[in-house]
Formats: C-alpha cells, sequence, structure tokens
C-alpha cells in the first residue's frame, strides 16, 4: 500500500491554501502597497549583490526561460497531433455518420442544436456552419463543433478520386451503393456513375450531344456542331463520332440527290459522305484555320488547292452588283462630311471591301464582318505579348486574302489593344515581304475614344491609357477623318433628341461639372427618366415581360446594363423568375490544366470561381430566356458577343435562335465548350454553355449596340473611361432611357488625355 501523507505536508498544504485565499479576498490598495513593497526589498536585495551573485542569478533565470520554452514547444506538439488525429477522425467518421446514419422521416432543419443545414443536402456549405451535434430523436450524431472538410485527392487515386466527386455532388447519400446508384441503376465503380452523372469530361459526353441534336435537328445544324465539336473540344475519338453519325450529317445531300433523279431507292453512297466531309472541312477552316486530318478525321478526296481558296472564295461570294446598286442608291444620300470621307476613302483603294470587327459585338453589326482575334488569329493573352504576332501560315486560306486585300475596316478600334493592330502590322509586313506599314495595305480604322478602352485585368487608369492606340508608335501615320453630325438625331426630326445628343457629348467629353463635396456628377432634368429601386427599373425595361419574352423583336431591343458582372448576374437571375416555365441546371466540369496541382486546387473551389468572360459552373436557364454568346464558335454567324434566345434545351445541346444581325431568326445548336481564362491567375479549364444570360449586360459587352429601351443600374457607379458615356448612347432619345442613380448623381470617369 502507498504511504499516507504525513500530517506536515497536509499542514503546510493548508497554510498555502489559506494564503491564496486571503490574497484573492485583498482589496486593490492592499495588493499595490503589497507589491510595492516587494519591489523595494528586490532592489535593495540587487543593489547588495556582487557581480558573481549577479550572473549567476541571470544564468538561472535564462535556464529557466529555455526549460519553459522547451515544455511549451513539446506541448504544442502533442497538441497538434492531438489535433490531426482529432482532424482525421472527424473527417473520416463525421461524414459518413452524418450522412449514412441518415433519416429521412426526420427533420433535421427543425433542430436549433444542429445548425449543419438540411440533411437532404449535405454539400460543402454544410462545413461553413458550427454547431453542437446531440442526440436528435434516437439518432446519435457525431459530437463536434464543425463538420470537417473532405481531404482533397489526386487523380491518379483513380477511385478514391470518384468517391470524393460524388460525395460533393450527390446529396444525401446513405450508404456507397446508394453513391453507385444513378436513375435506378447501380454501377460496378464510383467512375462509372459519374459518367453516368456527366461529372467527367470524355467522349461519351460528345456522343450524347450528336445523339440529341440526331432526334430533331437538320443535318446542316449537326454539320455545324460536329465542326464546333472539332475544332473547340478535341475529342480523342472523332472518327468514331463520324462513323456513328454521318448518315445524321449526309441526310438532306441524299435527299437532294433523290429529288434531283427522282427516285426513292437511291441509297447512301461514298460520294455523299465525301461531300459531307468537304462541307464539314470547310466549316473547319472557317472556324479554325486548320483541315480535318488535324483532328484525327479522314480527309475528304477534294483538290489541294480548295482549302486554300477557301477563304478567297468566301470574299468573293458577295453579289457585286447588288452592291453596286446600294452603293448608286445610296451615294447620293451622303452628308457633305460623310463624302468628304467617302472620297477620300475611294481614292485609296479599289471598291472592294472587306469588314473586320474589333469587338463581338461590332462584328454582328457588319455584313460579312468577323471579330478581330478569330480573323487574324491574334493571341488571346495579346495584353501580355509586346512583340506578339498574328498565328498565320504564309500558305494559309487567310494569308492569301490578306495578300489580296486593299483595305482593311477595323471597327470599334478604340477598344483594341494596341499589341493588336501593332501584331497585325508585323504579320501584314511579313506576308508581303514590304516593310510598309501594314504591308502595304490600306487600314480603315472608326471608333470614339469617349468610349471605353481596352480592358485590361487587375489595371490602373494608367494601364488603361498605355494600353490605347494612341499610345502605339502607329497613331503618327494615322490620318485622321472627323465626322460630328448624329445621324440619328438627323433620322428622328425630334428635338429631345438633338438636346439628348448634346448632353451625350458633354458626359463623353467631361463637361458636367462635379457636385460640392462629391466625385459625381448629376445628371441634367431631361436628360433620363429615374426610378427609385431595380424593380421598378425591371418593370419600365421589361413590362409584362410573362406575355411578351416569346416576342423576339419586342426581346432584341431592350437590355438593363450595369457596370460590375455581379449587378448583371443579379439582375438577370430576377428577370428570369419572372418567365413561366421550369428553371433547368448545368453544372461545368472544372479541372486544372496541370494534373499536378489538383490537390491544390480542389474541385469545390474550381466550382466556385466566377470569372469575367466565362460562364458560371451552375448555369440556370428557362426556354426563352436571352443569352449572350462568351466565344467565338462559327463566325459570322456566332461571334463573342452575338445575342440569342433559348429555343429548346437537352442534357446536352441548347437549341437557341439568333435574335439580332444578318442571321437574325437563324436557328443554331449550342454544345458544351471546354474554355480556359485568358487572364486568371488560377490555370483551368471549364466544361460549360459558353453564355451568359442576356437580360441584362455590362457596359463593355453593350458597346456598338443600338437599343429602342435601355435600363441603367448605377447603384455601382461606372469605374472606367467612357462607360456612362456608352451605357447612355445606346439610345437615341432621353423618353427611352432609365436610369436607376439616387438623386441623380453618379461617378463620370473621364481620361482627358485620352481624348486630345
Amino acid at each position: 500500500m502507498p504511504p499516507k501523507k504525513s500530517n506536515l505536508n497536509n499542514a503546510s498544504s493548508n497554510g498555502s491554501r489559506r494564503k491564496r485565499v486571503e490574497r484573492a479576498q485583498q482589496l486593490p490598495e492592499q495588493i499595490e502597497t503589497r507589491n510595492a513593497a516587494q519591489r523595494i526589498r528586490t532592489a535593495e536585495s540587487r543593489a547588495q549583490e556582487s557581480q558573481e551573485q549577479r550572473d549567476e542569478r541571470l544564468q538561472q533565470n535564462i535556464t529557466r526561460t529555455r526549460a519553459a520554452r522547451e515544455r511549451n514547444i513539446a506541448t504544442v506538439r502533442v497538441l497538434d497531433r492531438q489535433r490531426q488525429r482529432i482532424s482525421r477522425s472527424l473527417t473520416r467518421a463525421s461524414f459518413v455518420r452524418l450522412a449514412f446514419e441518415y433519416a429521412p422521416d426526420i427533420n433535421y432543419s427543425a433542430h436549433s442544436k444542429i445548425a449543419i443545414g438540411g440533411m437532404d443536402k449535405l454539400h460543402r456549405q454544410s462545413t461553413e456552419h458550427a454547431g453542437i451535434h446531440t442526440r436528435c430523436d434516437d439518432l446519435r450524431i457525431f459530437k463536434a463543433k464543425t463538420l470537417g472538410r473532405l481531404y482533397t485527392v489526386h487523380p491518379k487515386q483513380r477511385e478514391c478520386f470518384y468517391l470524393r466527386l460524388l460525395l460533393v455532388n450527390v446529396p444525401g447519400p446513405t450508404s456507397f451503393e446508394f453513391l453507385r446508384t444513378v436513375n435506378g441503376r447501380v454501377f460496378n465503380t464510383y467512375q462509372d456513375a459519374c459518367r453516368e452523372l456527366q461529372l467527367l469530361e470524355d467522349d461519351n459526353h460528345w456522343d450524347l450531344t450528336l445523339a440529341d441534336a440526331a432526334l430533331t435537328s437538320t443535318p446542316n445544324n449537326i454539320r455545324q456542331l460536329f465542326a464546333i465539336i472539332l475544332t473547340t473540344c478535341y475529342p480523342s475519338q472523332a472518327q468514331s463520332l463520324w462513323e456513328k453519325y454521318k448518315n445524321c450529317m449526309t441526310e438532306d445531300i441524299l435527299h437532294r440527290i433523290r429529288q434531283t433523279n427522282q427516285c426513292q431507292n437511291i441509297d447512301y453512297t461514298p460520294e455523299m459522305y465525301n461531300e459531307t466531309l468537304v462541307l464539314i472541312e470547310d466549316l473547319c477552316v472557317l472556324i479554325s484555320n486548320l483541315p480535318l486530318n488535324h483532328y484525327g478525321m479522314p480527309s475528304p478526296n477534294r483538290p489541294a488547292t480548295d482549302l486554300v481558296n477557301t477563304d478567297l472564295q468566301r470574299e468573293n461570294q458577295y453579289d457585286h452588283g447588288s452592291l453596286a446598286t446600294i452603293i448608286m442608291n445610296s451615294e447620293p444620300l451622303l452628308t457633305a462630311e460623310q463624302k468628304i470621307i467617302y472620297d477620300r476613302i475611294m481614292l485609296a483603294v479599289a471598291a472592294e471591301q472587306g469588314a473586320v470587327a474589333s469587338s463581338g459585338i461590332a462584328a454582328t453589326l457588319l455584313d460579312g464582318g468577323r471579330t478581330a482575334h478569330s480573323t487574324f488569329k491574334l493571341p488571346l493573352d495579346v495584353h501580355n505579348k509586346p512583340d506578339a504576332i498574328c498565328n498565320i501560315k504564309k500558305n494559309s486560306g487567310i494569308a492569301a486574302v490578306l495578300r489580296k486585300s486593299s483595305i482593311i475596316i477595323w471597327d470599334e478600334c478604340t477598344m483594341a489593344h494596341k499589341y493588336s493592330l501593332e501584331a497585325l502590322n508585323r504579320t501584314m509586313q511579313d506576308l508581303n515581304s514590304n516593310n510598309k506599314l501594314f504591308g502595304g495595305a490600306i487600314l480603315l480604322l472608326s471608333g470614339d475614344f469617349r468610349q471605353t478602352l481596352p480592358v485590361i485585368p487587375r489595371s490602373t487608369f494608367a494601364d488603361e491609357i498605355n494600353a490605347c492606340l494612341k499610345q502605339s508608335f502607329l497613331w503618327r501615320s494615322v490620318e485622321i477623318l472627323r465626322l460630328t453630325i448624329n445621324m440619328r438625331v438627323q433620322l428622328q426630326n425630334d428635338p429631345s433628341a438633338q438636346i439628348f445628343s448634346e448632353q451625350l457629348l458633354d458626359i463623353g467629353n467631361g463637361k458636367i461639372e462635379l457636385q460640392p463635396n462629391t466625385q459625381c456628377i448629376k445628371l441634367p432634368d431631361n436628360f433620363c427618366t429615374v426610378v427609385q429601386d431595380k424593380n421598378e427599373l425591371i418593370q419600365s425595361i421589361f413590362p409584362d415581360i410573362q406575355n411578351n419574352y416569346l416576342n423576339h423583336e419586342w426581346l432584341s431591343q431592350r437590355a438593363i446594363l450595369a457596370a460590375k458582372n455581379v449587378d448583371v448576374d443579379e439582375i438577370n437571375f430576377q428577370i428570369q423568375q419572372l418567365l413561366p416555365g421550369d428553371l433547368m441546371s448545368f453544372k461545368s466540369i472544372d479541372t486544372v490544366v496541370d494534373e499536378n496541382e489538383s490537390v491544390n486546387f480542389p474541385i469545390e473551389f474550381l466550382n466556385s470561381l466566377d470569372i469575367p468572360g466565362m460562364p458560371p459552373h451552375n448555369l440556370r436557364l428557362k426556354i426563352g430566356s436571352p443569352i449572350i454568346l462568351l466565344r467565338n464558335l462559327n463566325p459570322p454567324q456566332l461571334c463573342n458577343g452575338t445575342r440569342l434566345v433559348i429555343k429548346k434545351i437537352t442534357g446536352n445541346i441548347l437549341e437557341t435562335t439568333i435574335l439580332a444581325g444578318k442571321f437574325k431568326g437563324k436557328v443554331v445548336l449550342l454544345p458544351r465548350i471546354p474554355m480556359i481564362p485568358s487572364d486568371s491567375t488560377i490555370p483551368f479549364k471549364r466544361l460549360q454553355f459558353p453564355i451568359r444570360l442576356a437580360f441584362a449586360m455590362s457596359i463593355n459587352k453593350s458597346q456598338g449596340q443600338t437599343m429602342s429601351i435601355c435600363g441603367l443600374d448605377l447603384e455601382n457607379p461606372c469605374f472606367s473611361h467612357g462607360q456612362l458615356y456608352v451605357a447612355c448612347s445606346r439610345v437615341g432619345k432621353p423618353s427611352n432611357l432609365f436610369v436607376l442613380a439616387k438623386d441623380r448623381l453618379t461617378k463620370n470617369i473621364v481620361h482627358r488625355l485620352v481624348l486630345h
């Protein structure tokens, strides 16, 4: 038996306890007096110390401090190991218990102490809520302050990776078999379940896309869809897809030959398939300037010169007679200013003209227009490459077109980065073996420097100005021709439109004075209709939308503009909620470009990224919603900025109708495509429909469009040069402009250096 403690020790312990109690009961004055006396005694004692005693005391202090620090470090290490064990057990056990002990007959949200959200929606958001998990009815839930996150898994750990992917995307799993069950079918592996849920990017996705199109679409639309898949998605089994769906793509050719020969017994022949391949290859060359064999497809039997001549044929296919008639009828209608400029240009170049637009919006407005990036094959990140050149081979079709071009018309040039024009200059000099500017060709630039400047991610005002065309060495060679007459005002013959035009110029030139003690201007009283909130703004621009949304003409003439994408998204979703019909959700497949970085960027994090110029991870759509295209898919029909309306939705394609421009009313198919943001610090790829809703759009995206009715949300004011001017000038008179701005006050950013 252990020895009993002595009475002496007990007495000492009781005495110490008694002293602690007495000290705790002392008043603050008594404590201060006691501490002061202690400091005096210590000072007197140290004053009488010898040097050896002082050194010994300091050494003891150092030893005690070091020992205490080591004890603390050891304690922290022990605590860290304990925390790691708890974290691992929490991560492994808490989710499994919460998920697999899930009881669907229990209303978890009714229990206030369980703060992890409804168990039928157990997702990553659940980890954001802390709570005390206690017994709920007869169900035991793991006790912990928070629900731990799921560990990141590298894609090389295949089954674990696919299991984790299912845990993130499947709500309320009750067992591992539940996770592998999709639409009532139990799959053998987690990978197969992920593939069935379309959580993976593989050729099966393109197969399903073409299968959906083959059910109801025309052969021409299926060919266009297949060409888009080849040029943007790079399927690994392209030839297998062709063999499976070649009859669907050739059906119209078979029908034409049967009609021509008046024989319904004619079947598909190799010649018909070859004609289909020629049409598909023409589309591929138009989109990407590459032949079919580049994509693993069989090359069609055609003369080798045909591929080079495709671009030339496109530029020469216009009806010269009808164009000459248009010129003859329009020339007498030119104003004096326009006639001077027209004659000046005609003196410099021949009558044949091609059109190139800096922005996608402008490309949809010009007959035969295409965006500069798609025509000249400019790098997507051209703003980071001062010595960039266009990706055009000397023996390509587009090179032949550029060599024969007398004039290149570049619209909305103020939005173009100076490096874009400098890259074209170097390329034209190389193609023509001519050191003159643009290889001796004439470049006609059109634009207004009161409008927005090049968009530079994470830039300052100085960066925007430096990127402007006026800062390029090319600018000193530009001959400036000015148009000062507002044709919209002249055609409307409306006095209010004339006043509105003058007020717009004052805004664009920065002549409206700032209000005292603010950085804001006050919009003139007769300039617009001011609304009080977003609901009133929506009702003013889209009145009775529940009944009018199917009227495409009505829908194409109006939009709400905002400076920031977050406001655009909020308005878009709010308006879409007003439409009848079911809301369908399409989630993207997000992956990192470098597989080795997978553990650093979990899928949930990639899903959370919402980057300008990219579709959202969770794209929610209704039939009848207007959308805007975010990529060049098939110029000039489908350019970046083309507005469309959703006609039909399937699981893998959107059947849409073009809202405006030369191809207005044409039905086109949009697939999911992989997209990599050009200006993101995180290199990732998103497989999603390349669209966003377009009830509302950003001010920069609207540049070049003319609207009948326009709304402007200025709760978050403009932040870049020319944005307010661009937004207000989408309409021609004040009665068609509705603005949400408190007390009519808003910011107007104008860089005067650019204007002069």
